[in-house]
């Protein structure tokens, strides 16, 4: 008796066929190529902004040290966090210090040429900045005549998706824009020309 019970239930297997198997495979692998570059994108905007930022702050940080100190604050690319590099390209790291000898090198054993802050970068975003004189150097008023321009941001993107940094020369830090006439999605340096990538 239970055993035609038994046979009489209808018994049905739950689970998934390989054709259904296949077919969600196939939909998430879709959903993923359409989705990764627009990932991608914004990974890389996230990180050229974080780049601005840092530089920024410490820009800022700088400006605030020199004016409170009432003395010449530098800021400027290194390598090694002791001395400039003779460079414009700043994407390795920079380093704020005290430099009332311009000399453009911190002591540490003279307490007048502190270290005031080292910044190591190890990102893709390629940071340069526009003045002769490879550095930032913020007097005791907090200005910096004769080291103003723009820092540049650039990845592997190019120019439209550059981002640019802009030191007036009262010491004042602002975002650059596209201020062409005719917009082109392009920001431009502080003589109103486009940013141009590496």
């Amino acid at each position: 008796m239970l055993k035609k019970e038994i046979q009489n239930q209808d018994v049905t297997a739950s689970g998934f066929t390989l054709i259904e198997v296949l077919i969600t495979v196939a939909i998430v692998g879709i959903l993923l190529l359409v989705a990764a570059p627009g990932f991608s994108n914004l990974i890389s905007n996230n990180r050229m902004i974080s780049e601005v930022y840092a530089l920024r702050a410490t820009l800022s940080h700088a400006r605030s040290e020199a004016l409170a100190r009432r003395a010449p604050v530098v800021v400027c690319p290194t390598s090694d966090g002791l001395a400039c590099a003779d460079s414009q390209n700043w994407s390795l790291g920079y380093m704020t210090f005290v430099d009332t000898d311009d000399d453009n090198v911190a002591s540490s054993v003279d307490p007048n040429e502190e270290i005031i802050q080292w910044e190591v970068r190890q990102n893709p975003v390629d940071v340069r900045f526009d003045n002769s004189n490879k550095r930032v150097r913020f007097g005791g008023q907090g200005a910096a005549l004769n080291f103003e321009g723009t820092f540049t941001f650039c990845d592997n993107r190019g120019e439209e998706d550059a981002r640019g940094l802009i030191l007036n020369p009262v010491g004042s830090l602002r975002a650059a824009l596209d201020t062409n006439d005719t917009p082109d999605d392009i920001v431009n340096i502080l003589d109103n020309s486009n940013v141009v990538c590496n």
